[in-house]
């Protein structure tokens, strides 16, 4: 069973969110360049077992702000609200930036079930941007979108120029350059996730980190980072999949998550 609502979050955003699946509640935070609809192959596998939540985050999809000043607090606010709805007992899947939001809200709430990070974003080793924020901002500004998503994709994503070049030719790419605006303010938030050693001390969640063996350099950095930081994190590997296996593996991801979740 599937089903599509908003919800109006804590500033009063509407969050486009699409419900699969029955039995015990999981939210997907999804991260940078991609929606909701990205998930929906996995979320209608996890359905099997699970009620699946996964909203559009702010700025993107059915959950457009277009005219609202941005803070990373009400992404935070944001999760929380859908966390809420999902109700008691629900657990949290986060990927890439989501995982960094997913990051802050269990710091802030002091939230006690499973959160399962899939090579979640933050700059405790050293600012996600690598120094490239000042030349992205420029390219956003003078509205060269397509050579921001070059940047962002190739030296601050780390994905292979040939793999870059390919994603170009494809009809998806006019899709990236119009969500790179949004990775801009993503980034800048990023830059600022260095959660302390007592923070992260705090949390009282049953954690997970899912690292995929072929993802580059960059992102395996910050999902260490994680793994030092975090107390008592449980690491799976996904293997022969990288930063995508919600698009190109969603079976294994699956497998993994309802192994987490059959262990919290």
């Amino acid at each position: 069973m599937t089903s599509n609502d908003y919800l109006i979050s804590r500033d009063g955003l509407k969050i486009g969110y699409t419900k699969f699946g029955s039995g015990p509640a999981v939210v997907i935070v999804h991260g940078s360049y991609t929606v909701q609809r990205h998930w929906f192959q996995f979320s209608s596998l996890l359905g099997a077992t699970n009620t699946v939540y996964v909203y559009d985050r702010r700025g993107r999809g059915q959950s457009p702000d277009d005219k609202r000043p941005f803070h990373f607090q009400n992404e935070v606010d944001d999760l929380a609200s859908m966390v809420d709805l999902a109700g008691p007992g629900a657990s949290i899947i986060s990927h890439s930036y989501g995982g960094g939001v997913a990051l802050a809200y269990i710091i802030q709430s002091g939230f006690k079930g499973p959160v399962i990070f899939y090579e979640p974003m933050n700059s405790i080793y050293g600012k996600i941007s690598q120094g490239f924020l000042p030349q992205l901002s420029s390219l956003v500004e003078a509205g060269r979108m397509d050579e921001a998503t070059v940047l962002t994709q190739t030296s601050i994503v780390g994905f292979h120029p040939a793999a870059v070049e390919a994603s170009r030719a494809s009809p998806a790419w006019i899709e990236f350059t119009k969500m790179t605006k949004v990775f801009l303010r993503e980034l800048e938030a990023l830059n600022n996730l260095t959660p302390t050693s007592t923070e992260t001390d705090a949390i009282k969640a049953v954690t997970y980190l899912l690292l995929g063996t072929e993802t580059q350099p960059g992102i395996r950095t910050a999902s260490a980072a994680l793994a030092a930081r975090v107390r008592g994190i449980t690491m799976y590997p996904v293997r022969n999949q990288g930063h995508l296996a919600h698009i190109f593996d969603p079976e294994q991801l699956k497998d993994l998550v309802v192994r987490c979740l059959n262990k919290a």
